[in-house]
């Protein structure tokens, strides 16, 4: 019953672990080890409601949404928070960092918040500081709440030795990697460090399955034990020996890539495994992991609710069952008993994590298996390279150089990879549990020699992959609606890889993304209606590797932060202000552009509720008419200047609307009359703060006949004809293709 109570509390999160065991429960087929891993999954999903009444406890309730003073140790690194784009604006970039909290306004307590900070505050791990905050709820489970500093941090105490001489390894050997790409990949695959990677790279390697090669697990442990294991016998015979001297230098890697709650999982994993290669036999190492998850659970009950755990459990569960068997069918191919280990445990680890990845992405890469297949034999290289580098770069730098630079032309293997492989679609589930149901179909069709399921997945793979009917945006679009969240991404195609940009969304890499699948690698004109951040926030990757002919801006250069950002990005890119009436043409793509906004000068308009209005009414509004169809867009404008607009006598008859500010209740409703769309699409982000769309105004473009899109219901929107549009979809049923 208690079981049942906890498992009904806690299944959102709990879920991870269970899913976790169940598939290693498959695999292994032995009730005794099955019952033992599910009886630890079931005590830790009990326990974990102590630790989260710990964690909201009075003192903390009592001073949500208030300053306070705390003081606590610093237990992570902080990591760069690049700033949100919220409704119309950018906030700043932040750093973050896990605080063990010792007092709140003096009173004593111990509890963990994560507190976030301005740029310029100097902070380390293992430091003890005294912060004023403003404690807010957090959505992370881990900690009591989230602290926002609202004044200087004061150093009370410097890090102990340990952690600054690796503090110090860490930076020197930062400071070695930075020169190239491939270099800046290598202390994420040793030391989970990925400061150095660009968002577009992490991005790319999580596209094509290898992100996890960056985060510090049990395989970085297993090859750094195995090297060890192996370079060990040339001086001790014992294995007893090579054993403790293994654990006592895995101890110290644990500070090296920093003791974090994943990081000591990642050890308890590895030395699981450790024990599994002492005594010689796998099912006692998988009781070993059934024990360790126990006490895991146990220790950090929070830890349970965390995909990392069910990740950790899956990689040491596929390097036990999985990797050994393998192993012996490698030696066969390679002939070297070390390589075909070093390519076994990355590769059982990723087939064991791959449930648990899709079931938090909802996103399964084609390519993820092979490509993992074929970055596997550099991993073992990197990590023992990169490891040895690490250890001599602050002490002697010329041993470390040569080392690094060996370890940098096994990692460009990777980053080849990983940019070759991000260009193949992508398998998206909207709804994981059925890849899960089909990875448990494939299991059992593996484990009883059962053949119809396996032959069943191929099937519908292969009909997937030849049915271009399922491939968006379709064969001849003429106009595509990117689903960039809240904010606009219009792309008018001109044909031959060409486009007309209005707008680019608040996220670089989701615009970016967008316009690679529609294959646009030119944009002669690109407009960007204002400087609000829900439309010029994409602009940077828009801007790479495109050629980029002209580019429209509003005449109210506000937010000023903002505007300087846009000309910063745009650097010498032909920059152009227009104006209400002025024609245009680009007669070699058979389209014609109608300015309809704004004015030379802005008269003074009537102000509505909510964010930036001045700013939304100077928008560039415009009517585009092609071979194919005609379309309008305006940017965010509001009433006044739809009026103003609709009054001026330059409006016509079009085949589609995108709807101006996000499908709000601020519209003038004269001007549908006046346009008469077809079609009518509205850019909104799902489940945004502020009510877009507009119910009512919902109810009036559909009382007109015009038929509505939304990208927070269909996903991207393309259009063939008013007729004829293709949507990515976001509905549970759908597999879509992108």
């Amino acid at each position: 019953m208690w079981a049942a109570s906890a498992l009904s509390n806690f299944w959102p999160s709990a879920k991870l672990v269970v899913a976790s065991f169940l598939i290693i429960g498959i695999f292994v087929f032995r009730s005794r080890t099955f019952s033992i891993l599910l009886i630890a999954a079931l005590v830790g999903i009990t326990i974990v409601s102590f630790r989260q009444s710990a964690l909201h406890n009075q003192l903390i309730t009592s001073k949500i949404n208030s300053t306070v003073l705390i003081s606590g140790l610093v237990r992570s690194d902080p990591q760069l928070k690049p700033g949100q784009v919220v409704g119309s604006y950018r906030k700043p970039d932040q750093f973050s960092a896990l605080l063990k909290v010792k007092e709140i306004d003096g009173i004593r307590t111990d509890l963990p918040i994560r507190i976030r900070f301005s740029t310029k505050e100097k902070i380390q791990i293992d430091q003890s500081i005294l912060v004023k905050v403003r404690l807010v709820k957090s959505k992370e489970h881990k900690v009591a709440a989230l602290g926002i500093a609202t004044g200087d941090i004061s150093i009370i105490t410097q890090p102990r030795k340990l952690f600054r001489y690796t503090g110090l390894i860490r930076q020197e050997f930062r400071n070695l990697a930075a020169d190239s790409e491939a270099g800046r990949l290598i202390p994420g695959l040793v030391l989970g460090d990925t400061s150095l990677q660009s968002p577009a790279f992490i991005e790319q390697m999580r596209k094509v399955g290898l992100s996890h090669l960056t985060a510090v697990s049990g395989a970085n442990f297993a090859l750094v034990a195995a090297f060890l294991f192996w370079f060990l016998q040339f001086v001790f015979k014992s294995i007893k020996q090579r054993l403790w001297i293994i654990v006592i230098i895995l101890f110290l890697f644990i500070f090296l890539v920093r003791p974090t709650p994943s990081v000591l999982r990642a050890a308890v994993m590895s030395a699981v495994i450790l024990l599994s290669k002492y005594f010689g036999e796998r099912s006692f190492g998988i009781t070993s992991l059934a024990a360790a998850i126990t006490l895991l659970i146990l220790l950090d009950p929070i830890q349970s609710s965390d995909p990392g755990f069910a990740l950790s459990v899956l990689a040491t569960a596929g390097i036990l069952i999985l990797s050994p068997s393998l192993s012996s069918k490698l030696v066969g191919v390679v002939k070297i008993k070390l390589l075909a280990e070093s390519i076994a445990i990355p590769l059982s680890a990723t087939i064991f994590c791959l449930p648990v990845i899709v079931l938090i992405s909802s996103q399964l890469a084609i390519v993820s298996v092979p490509a993992n297949i074929l970055v596997a034999p550099v991993i073992a290289p990197i990590t023992i390279l990169g490891f040895i580098a690490a250890v001599f770069a602050p002490f002697i730098p010329l041993i470390s150089s040569p080392l690094l630079f060996i370890a940098t032309i096994f990692a460009q293997w990777i980053v080849w990879i990983s940019k070759v492989m991000s260009e193949v679609p992508q398998i998206t589930f909207n709804k994981s549990f059925l890849f899960i149901l089909l990875f448990i179909l494939l299991a059992i069709s593996i484990k009883l020699s059962v053949k119809w399921p396996l032959y069943l997945l191929i099937t519908g793979v292969v009909l997937l992959t030849v049915n271009s009917s399922l491939i968006w945006p379709g064969v001849n679009w003429q106009v595509a609606n990117c689903d960039v969240g809240q904010g606009d991404g219009l792309v008018v195609n001109l044909g031959s890889a060409n486009a007309i940009v209005i707008d680019v969304g608040p996220d670089p890499i989701a615009m970016d993304q967008c316009l690679r699948k529609l294959g646009i690698k030119s944009i002669p004109l690109l407009v960007l209606t204002h400087f609000h951040a829900d439309h010029v926030g994409g602009l940077s990757k828009v801007l790479s590797k495109r050629q980029i002919g002209e580019v429209w801006i509003s005449n109210l250069l506000e937010p000023e932060a903002s505007y300087k950002e846009v000309v910063t990005q745009l650097g010498g890119v032909k920059v152009k202000n227009v104006e209400q009436g002025q024609k245009y043409a680009l007669p070699s793509y058979g389209v014609e552009i109608l300015v309809v906004w704004p004015r030379t000068s802005m008269n003074q308009m009537p102000t509505l509720p909510g964010d930036g209005s001045v700013v939304n009414n100077s928008s560039i509004s415009v009517i585009i008419k092609s071979k194919a169809l005609t379309l309008f867009a305006g940017g965010d404008i509001e009433p006044a200047a739809q009026e103003e607009i609709t009054k001026s006598g330059y409006l016509t008859k079009v085949d589609l609307l995108k709807v101006s500010h996000h499908g709000s209740a601020y519209q003038y409703l004269p001007m549908l009359d006046k346009l008469q769309p077809t079609v009518a699409i509205i850019s909104v982000g799902k489940l945004n703060s502020y009510g877009h769309p507009d119910p009512e105004f919902i109810s009036e473009l559909l009382a007109r006949g015009i038929k509505v899109w939304r990208t927070d219901q269909s996903g991207g929107i393309s259009l063939v004809t008013p007729n004829k549009i293709r949507a990515t979809g976001k509905e549970w049923w759908q597999i879509q293709w992108g």
